[in-house]
């Protein structure tokens, strides 16, 4: 018996000793370093610890700043916000090709025509933003939503852009898809809200933005219903107006969503009313403005929104400092 307990008495004496120099150790907890969050890896820099810390905030039940779900609306501007818009913006170059393509045909309608035909030739940008109502509405005049949509898409995968020497959906700002997707993720409503034509983002943002196309705002062309057998088309008629620009996209996100937004980001003094829109919300907000300072994509500024952005706080997103990459690649 007592040779039988010995060897008990001293394996508790071993396991009591091991357990001693285990507890005097610090808590184990502090051996292993925190993980490396893994949210907007294509970020960097002041800009991605705004808005991380800022999506933390207003999602977290109990947070001084919490935003029910249904108040967490976002906008963003298109054309220069997520994606290129040199030479010119996507909705133009499907104008221009289009007339190109079509220029015998459009030019004998009459002066109009003609002179839209002769600056599609020239690539004269000027013009066509001079003659807006023009450009939206002539080359598609009298066609299907439809036939415009696809149209538009065609261009957007297929036409190379002449600086890039990529087509348009190569173009599309990395990071930028990657805020949306990880707004998504936490609860927040996006939209896309542009200046271009309304049908020329629908044709696009499922694809390519990861917004459904619901939830796009853009200028508008009148309708005119008709029959084709069981079947109801829309053709293509007047610009209705106003254009989807300064003031007017404060008013058309205010009828279609009812609320202000609490994120806005924009690129362009046309989307001023936008950003300056957030002030609005009840909530904790912030506007965001990227600035082209990035010779990976293209540079040029504009320098009244910037100095608009320093008064207003908001914050200014500087390409070549806070996007580690720019089109993914």
């Amino acid at each position: 018996m007592r040779g039988g307990i010995r060897p008990i008495r001293s394996s508790i004496i071993v396991i009591f000793m091991a357990l001693s120099v285990f507890l005097s150790r610090e808590p184990i907890s502090r051996t292993f370093a925190l993980e490396p969050d893994q949210r907007l890896i294509t970020w960097q820099g002041e800009v991605r610890r705004v808005l991380l810390t800022y999506i933390d905030r207003v999602t977290t039940p109990g947070s001084n700043d919490f935003i029910p779900p249904e108040d967490r609306l976002t906008v963003f501007d298109l054309d220069g916000t997520l994606m290129s818009e040199k030479p010119f913006p996507y909705v133009f170059d499907a104008a221009i090709q289009y007339v190109l393509k079509n220029q015998e045909e459009l030019s004998g309608k009459g002066p109009p025509y003609k002179a839209l035909c002769d600056a599609a030739q020239r690539k004269d940008i000027d013009y066509f933003r001079n003659h807006i109502a023009q450009t939206f509405v002539l080359p598609f005049r009298g066609k299907t939503y439809g036939f415009f949509r696809d149209w538009c898409l065609r261009v957007f995968e297929a036409e190379i852009n002449p600086l890039k020497k990529r087509p348009q959906k190569d173009l599309i700002f990395k990071p930028m898809i990657e805020l949306i997707d990880l707004l998504h993720e936490n609860g927040f409503t996006v939209y896309v809200v542009s200046g271009s034509l309304q049908f020329a983002i629908m044709a696009i943002s499922e694809k390519y933005l990861h917004v459904d196309q619901s939830r796009c705002i853009g200028s508008m062309v009148q309708a005119r219903a008709e029959k084709e057998g069981e079947k109801t088309v829309f053709l293509r008629e007047e610009l209705k107006p106003p254009a989807n620009v300064n003031s007017g996209k404060a008013v058309r996100i205010m009828m279609r969503t009812g609320r202000a937004p609490v994120l806005a980001f924009g690129n362009s003094v046309g989307d001023t009313w936008m950003l300056d829109f957030t002030a609005s919300s009840p909530y904790h907000h912030m506007a965001f403005v990227l600035d082209h300072d990035d010779p990976r994509e293209f540079i040029y500024h504009h320098p009244t929104l910037l100095k608009k952005a320093r008064e207003k706080n908001w914050v200014i997103i500087h390409m070549k400092e806070n996007f580690k990459t720019v089109y993914g690649n």
